[in-house]
């Protein structure tokens, strides 16, 4: 007997795979940036800031706070079709800006020193490509831009 991967909220509606991907892709990255900000939860500036690897990723508390900052409104954006294409648009935009920014310095936005700075923004770059590739592929299944957009037109659940 196969189970559907969808599964119905109040509202009476479906969950898209990428609803499911965000939720899963937005848990997952808080649950690592807390983990970086455990594991060195300074708030130095400055060439001389301590980090600690988590996973191959420099972490400080700025860099956790950033990953905090950036993955929990998936958690509630999660919610709608629309809104997870949206937001995985967004923060694909905001994973390659400071992963370009990485491999031209290891002090990027003048604050997150990184010392293994490249892999970083391979990191960086990685994560956008999957969230990208989830929002074309929701895309195509929902047959194109606006079918993707539809429930924004619908009342707030």
């Amino acid at each position: 007997m196969t189970r559907t991967v969808y599964q119905d909220t109040r509202s009476g509606t479906r969950w898209t795979f990428t609803q499911w991907a965000v939720l899963v892709i937005c848990a997952a990255n808080v649950l690592w940036a807390i983990a970086g900000f455990v594991a060195e939860p300074s708030f130095e500036i400055g060439h001389h800031a301590p980090t600690a690897k988590v996973l191959g990723m420099d972490f400080n508390g700025w860099h956790a706070l950033a990953g905090i900052a950036m993955f929990a409104p998936g958690l509630l954006l999660c919610r709608r079709n629309s809104w997870s294409v949206l937001y995985l648009l967004a923060a694909s935009f905001g994973g390659i800006v400071p992963g370009v920014w990485a491999l031209a310095s290891p002090q990027v936005m003048w604050v997150l020193h990184m010392p293994d700075h490249v892999t970083d923004a391979a990191i960086h770059f990685a994560i956008a490509a999957i969230m990208l590739a989830i929002a074309v592929v929701q895309i195509r299944r929902d047959g194109g831009w606006a079918n993707t957009m539809s429930d924004l037109r619908q009342p707030p659940e």
